[in-house]
């Protein structure tokens, strides 16, 4: 596939280097799918706060352009906003020059502004929260005039209350490699998976808790728990506390590919997060075959495989259910390719001219 014009992504942050793949998989996914579909586009990427350090570099064979705000605030925020700027400018080309921005925060009101003066096209891609009233930037967009994407129709329904106007188009971000698995329980040692920022809004503590409810009548299952964060140390005093020690497995974070391989040899994806725009990760845990317990949050489709919970004591029924299978399927499901995706958004860009 070849397009007649140039491609620059806008982020608040993204992988530093091409061993850095647990930043934003699912735009890691959504920029490699272009390479792959559209070898020949002219497409870069500019991040606004991470990495932290200013630079300029190449990702994948993809320039990438830091301007390093590292989260600061006041006129440290407004000059990373400034340099953004400018550097649009630079790249700017005489052909048609496409920003994709992504959250509807900094990345999408810098491409607002600049849309404003030099007359680009632009897509606000929503990446999650950021379609609800708490996000402070819909004050300062004009909703509009915005050309948005959401993951799924939940989103749209909830920017649609913050706003007041739907998403110009529902687009949910395609998986640029399936896992495989070969459907058979005889690998599948770990009994319950969580992959997960260790933050509160991700309610890792209610994954430890159902583990400990299990131990009474599953006393030896096995638990793996796979990521960082600010609540990595009360989470451990929670284990010990429960005295789960012998049932639980920290393994801090990992690179993409090493989830993969954990993936195919885990039954169940426990995703307890509040909040989510689409899990990259519930969809590769059903392309490894996983079944996945979560919230009414995250997913690009409904399968038999995900059990949806309103709460901590569905998921623990759940969790039972599957665990008691007496043939449990671990078959892979098919996902979204990314192709797909992007052939989504190849047509969204020709319909605005």
């Amino acid at each position: 596939m070849t397009v007649p014009f140039q491609i620059i992504l806008l982020t608040p942050g993204f992988a530093a280097d091409e061993n850095d793949t647990s930043c934003l998989p699912a735009l890691q996914d959504f920029v490699l799918g272009w390479k792959r579909c559209c070898p020949g586009i002219s497409l870069s990427v500019i991040s606004f706060q991470y990495p932290h350090r200013p630079k300029s570099y190449t990702w994948h064979s993809i320039p990438v352009y830091a301007a390093g705000g590292h989260d600061k605030n006041g006129l440290m925020r407004l000059y990373t906003w400034l340099k953004v700027f400018f550097h649009l400018v630079l790249m700017k080309k005489k052909k048609r020059t496409v920003l994709l921005s992504y959250f509807l925060t900094e990345a999408t009101f810098i491409a607002q502004q600049f849309t404003k003066i030099f007359a680009t096209d632009h897509i606000a891609i929503a990446a999650g929260q950021d379609v609800r009233t708490t996000n402070a930037y819909l004050q300062k967009l004009h909703p509009d005039k915005l050309t948005v994407v959401v993951f799924n129709q939940q989103m749209n329904a909830e920017l649609l209350q913050a706003t007041g106007r739907k998403a110009a188009a529902v687009i949910p971000m395609g998986l640029l490699q399936q896992v495989t698995a070969d459907g058979t329980a005889d690998n599948r040692i770990i009994d319950m998976l969580i992959v997960s920022s260790l933050i509160p809004l991700k309610q890792v503590d209610k994954a430890i808790r159902i583990i400990s409810l299990l131990k009474h009548e599953l006393p030896d299952i096995r638990a793996q728990i796979i990521g960082k964060g600010s609540g990595y140390d009360t989470l451990i005093e929670l284990v010990t506390t429960l005295g789960l020690n012998e049932q639980v497995t920290f393994t801090g974070a990992v690179s993409r590919e090493a989830v993969r391989e954990k993936m195919q040899a885990a039954k169940i994806l426990l995703h307890t997060s509040a909040s989510e725009g689409q899990s990259t990760v519930i969809s590769e845990a059903l392309s490894a075959g996983m079944y996945v317990v979560c919230h009414d949050v995250g997913r690009i489709m409904d399968h038999p495989k995900i059990a949806i919970c309103t709460d901590e004591a569905a998921m623990l029924l759940a969790m039972k259910s599957i665990l008691h299978l007496p043939q449990p399927d671990f078959s892979p499901v098919e996902i979204l390719p990314v192709e797909e995706t992007i052939k989504a958004y190849t047509r969204l860009i020709e319909s605005l001219h």
